[in-house]
């Protein structure tokens, strides 16, 4: 019997327009010939707040800094 160990990793992209920050979230697979697969996710509530938390941070440092 032959065991597969599939990895995954979740990519997400944050874009900005002039009102809101906007989240696409996908999950990058191993397939069976070894390549990768993207399949569309959706992006976690708390996902979404981590990630604004550190756009908001991070602004807030480069404003001090200039």
């Amino acid at each position: 019997m032959h065991t597969h160990s599939t990895e995954a990793y979740r990519i997400t992209y944050i874009t900005l327009d002039e009102v809101q920050l906007h989240f696409e979230t996908e999950i990058a697979v191993t397939d069976e010939e070894g390549g990768l697969a993207l399949l569309s996710a959706t992006t976690l509530p708390e996902e979404r707040r981590v990630l604004r938390e550190l756009i908001c941070e991070a602004h807030e440092q480069q404003a001090l800094i200039a």
